[in-house]
């Protein structure tokens, strides 16, 4: 499981986890990138597309 889509179960069930979503998102978009691999969070896929 991506680490993305645990921040926002976190944050669904209101259990405080101090990382911002967004900025992990960014960094999973851009490590797959980067090793040019396709990115498998649900998550970071869908604020990607924003």
């Amino acid at each position: 499981m991506a680490s993305e889509d645990v921040v926002y179960l976190l944050d669904g069930l209101a259990i405080e986890s101090g990382i911002d979503l967004d900025k992990l998102a960014e960094t999973g978009t851009w490590i797959t990138q980067t090793i040019g691999r396709p990115n498998r969070s649900k998550v970071g896929v869908a604020l990607a597309a924003m």
